[in-house]
């Protein structure tokens, strides 16, 4: 009712403001709708199914000593701190269930094979670098066997249990991979805490409901593949730096079927840095945008359902909020400076249809989500520029280029990183200040001073985490290592190339 009831407002012509200026408010508040109810529909698809039968009856005969097929996990690095991919190395190793461990270093780090042989891991490096990580994985996958296939980042540690918890949901034979959630567990300062808080609404909400519609997307780590499955489409997909994604896609697309389990079985770590936030969103964003306008989700005969072709569009349309973030980041400063509004109304009429309406938005995602914290608000609204970039270099075609999100040696403070916020937070500090020096008609100008005051205070937050570096309040590691006095599982002899 309070959606229908300030869309009327928005189409009264009563009200219309300049043109180009309406319209572009209702582009904004179309985009808003468009994923809101795309997101709602997909959490209330979430129907707490248990896993099937069959799943638990081979899990309790693993348990009881049964035949375990052949697993190779595999663990991914470039450039990493030799200490984070260490950890990952002893607990991947020491994880329940018989299977090899292989770490597959595209940074030719002498440091980390050394490691490798000394934990008794396979070690495995190429040539060329082709393909970043997709390339990286193909490589591995070829110098391998196992029927399944598990992916780790190098910054996320595995629980003894995660082999036991995945392999039994590959009791259907359609099933192409198993994917668990991403958990961050270095809530150490404003970045990494609201990159957490929006991971865990993504994982926790989301995530389920995909899976109801079979359309649970491989998220590049935390995953078990079945390599039959890979193979049928010729491993990890080279064509995008969002291999995960467009993988998931092209499984998809040929029948094969995905389960996404809701239970946290590896932690990894956050940016703790704006400009490694920002690099990971950008790369994020080009993937979702590249989906969105080169997907062709919509194209008759490729063996996509409609419910796996509408959750994709999704991925896009999440990234084009940022489109819309920025067109209402510009508004009170229009009004403010030029006395130009979308809306030609008093602020009274503006308020009555508006409030009511922002209030339901909030109070839902309130309810929906759990409650959500003001770090995941500034973050989101921070990377708004970074994702309006992706979108630009998908369109010309020139996307993101892969690099590594927790890579060391990177610095942390940043001025450059954040340039477009703090043309935006000027824009709309310069407009308070002339809007309440000229003071045309006080009750819209407060409005839009309390409107702007708000930008300000969000992307003043924002710039001053990435000129400061971000205060760690904490470190904490992703998991406690494995005990180094354990024996190791039988492991192929490191190789290089």
């Amino acid at each position: 009712m309070a959606t229908v009831f300030y869309q009327l407002f928005l189409l009264d012509p009563a009200y219309r403001g300049p043109g180009w200026l309406w319209i572009s408010m209702l582009v904004a508040e179309g985009l808003t709708a468009l994923h809101l109810i795309g997101t709602w529909w997909t959490i209330l698809a979430h129907d707490d199914r248990p896993e099937a039968v069959d799943a638990t009856v081979w899990r309790n005969r693993l348990r009881a000593g049964a035949d375990v097929p052949s697993i190779d996990v595999l663990i991914t690095a470039y450039g990493e701190e030799p200490a984070l991919v260490r950890r990952t190395m002893l607990a991947a190793r020491d994880m329940e269930l018989a299977h090899r461990t292989f770490l597959l270093d595209d940074g030719d780090s002498d440091e980390l094979r050394a490691i490798a042989e000394e934990v008794g891991i396979g070690y495995l490096r190429r040539p060329g670098g082709a393909h970043a990580k997709a390339g990286n994985v193909n490589a591995g996958l070829a110098r391998t066997g196992g029927e399944y296939v598990v992916i780790l980042d190098a910054d996320h540690v595995p629980e003894p249990g995660f082999l036991i918890s995945i392999l039994p949901h590959f009791q259907d034979p359609d099933v192409a991979f198993v994917q668990s959630p991403q958990s961050y567990t270095n809530n150490v300062n404003l970045v990494a805490t609201g990159s957490g808080e929006a991971q865990r609404i993504f994982y926790e909400l989301v995530c389920p409901g995909k899976n109801h519609f079979n359309a649970a997307f491989c998220v590049g780590t935390n995953v078990m593949f079945r390599r039959a499955a890979l193979d049928s489409i010729g491993g990890i997909w080279t064509g995008s730096n969002s291999e995960d994604i467009w993988t998931s896609i092209e499984l998809h697309k040929r029948g094969w079927k995905s389960i996404y389990v809701p239970q946290v079985l590896a932690r990894g770590l956050a940016p703790e840095d704006v400009p490694s936030y920002l690099k990971q969103q950008l790369r994020w964003a080009s993937g979702g945008f590249e989906v969105l306008l080169k997907g062709r989700l919509f194209k008759r005969g490729t063996g996509l359902t409609l419910d796996q072709r509408l959750q994709y569009l999704f991925c896009g349309t999440h990234y084009l909020l940022s489109l819309a973030m920025l067109t209402f980041m510009l508004f009170p400063a229009l009004y403010l400076l030029f006395a130009l509004s979308p809306i030609r109304a008093d602020g009274f009429t503006w308020a009555t249809h508006y409030l009511p309406f922002q209030a339901a938005v909030l109070l839902v995602t309130w309810l929906q989500s759990g409650g959500f914290k003001p770090s995941a608000i500034v973050a989101s609204i921070g990377a708004a520029p970074v994702h309006l970039r992706a979108l630009g270099g998908v369109l010309i075609g020139r996307p993101s280029k892969w690099k590594v999100t927790n890579a060391g040696g990177d610095s942390g403070r940043s001025l450059w990183a954040v340039m477009p916020l703090v043309a935006i937070l000027t824009l709309n500090a310069t407009a308070i200040v002339v809007g309440v020096l000229v003071m045309a008609d006080p009750a819209p100008t407060w409005l839009s001073v309390g409107w702007a005051a708000m930008i300000v205070l969000i992307l003043g937050r924002m710039i001053l985490e990435s000129i400061t570096g971000g205060r760690i309040r904490k470190s904490v590691t992703p998991s406690a290592p494995a005990p180094e006095n354990l024996p190791a599982q039988p492991q192929p002899v490191a190789a290089a190339v």
